[in-house]
């Protein structure tokens, strides 16, 4: 079933229905509310823009869905224009529920063109907040879309996909896959089994995770735990407090991780890389740098062989390590490969290996 609703046109359930005029601005406040019945394999969709998406969940099989629009302006017939605008699109299917906020579409070209470069330059008109809150089961396969406001939700177990620009995200716990896109965008999650998260511009915090995939350009990310990061990043800030396993390309970005307990694999130009407490039981890490400052840290307890293939960049070494042999590779270059131990000199393969171009390295203990 498939209903469009203008909200010129809403009776049940409309409140505050008459222009207010306060402080020379006309404003008129609307609320409506749909419910639907749903089927175990529904996917639950809902797209909105300029207010927030509140999702809180219930053990029934069917979707509540409340709708609050409030309009202000400073001349009467512009709020009637707006209000024309502002347009709704449900639609309810045994495969999937669709909620849509639609704005501008009986705007022309050149209007609509205008409100665009408006949001480029984030300048908002102000002047419209359409909010959703939402009662849904917590196993549908959901997906969200929202610009220019918040998203807000607790547990949920189905998978979810999540795409925010120029607002807020607040979520406790995501059971399954989640896939997020942000731009422009702050987030903050509690717990994420298996996340993939583009993200531009954006501002990160994570308490704890599985698996976690990024595709980011400059933002701030900071996780408390993680069993395996894997990242493509570019001028990001990475804070890791506590991580398994790590493997990350990148781009004038800084990595700080706290403790590192078992393998790291990074190739990195122009940045940072820092690691606090690698421990004494660590498998293998492999780093390959340019223009990169490398600052490792292991416990004085830490036994291995290493191996170091330096050009034109400063190297810094702990008491505890040995240079057991180094090689010229290429004078003009200066070029050296070097073998080295920490700690007294174990048996086995090397498992730290660092190739490095420029910038410093400094293999230290804590």
């Amino acid at each position: 079933m498939r209903t469009k609703r203008n909200i010129n046109g809403l009776i049940t359930g409309l409140l505050l229905l008459t222009p207010v005029f306060v402080n020379a601005q006309f404003s008129e406040a609307r609320e409506f509310e749909k419910r639907f019945k749903i089927q175990a394999g529904t996917r639950i969709e809902i797209t909105n823009k300029y207010g927030y998406v509140e999702l809180n969940t219930w053990n029934k099989d069917s979707v509540y869905i409340k709708v609050e629009i409030k309009v202000e302006e400073k001349k009467l017939d512009k709020l009637e224009k707006t209000l024309d605008g502002i347009d709704f699109d449900f639609t309810n299917s045994p495969h999937y529920l669709i909620a849509r906020t639609l704005v501008g579409e009986t705007r022309n070209q050149l209007e609509n063109e205008l409100i665009k470069f408006k949001e480029s330059l984030l300048q908002t008109t102000g002047n419209v907040t359409i909010d959703y809150k939402v009662w849904l089961p917590d196993n549908h396969e959901l997906r969200v879309e929202n610009k220019f406001g918040d998203i807000l939700m607790g547990d949920y177990s189905g998978i979810t996909d999540i795409s925010l620009s120029n607002g807020k995200l607040r979520a406790k716990t995501f059971k399954n896959k989640l896939n997020l896109n942000l731009n422009f965008a702050d987030a903050t999650l509690g717990n994420v089994a298996n996340g993939r998260i583009y993200c531009n511009y954006s501002d990160i915090y994570i308490k704890e995770s599985g698996q976690l995939r990024f595709d980011s350009k400059s933002s701030t990310i900071e996780i408390l735990q993680t069993n395996r990061l894997d990242a493509d990043s570019r001028r990001d800030k990475f804070r890791v407090r506590l991580i398994d396993q790590i493997e990350v390309d990148g781009n004038f970005s800084s990595f700080r991780l706290g403790s590192l307990t078992e393998t790291a694999k990074l190739r990195t130009s122009y940045g940072d890389v820092e690691m606090e407490n690698v421990d004494p039981k660590f498998e293998n890490i492999y780093i390959e740098a340019r223009s990169t400052n490398l600052n490792l840290y292991f416990d004085t307890e830490s036994k291995f062989n290493f191996e170091i293939t330096e050009s034109k960049t400063g190297l810094d070494l702990g008491r505890e390590v040995k240079i057991l042999d180094t090689v010229e590779l290429d004078p003009k270059e200066k070029k050296n490969r070097h073998k080295c131990s920490f700690g007294e000199k174990p048996s086995g393969v090397d498992k730290l290996i660092i190739n490095s171009v420029a910038g410093e390295i400094n293999v230290l203990s804590y």
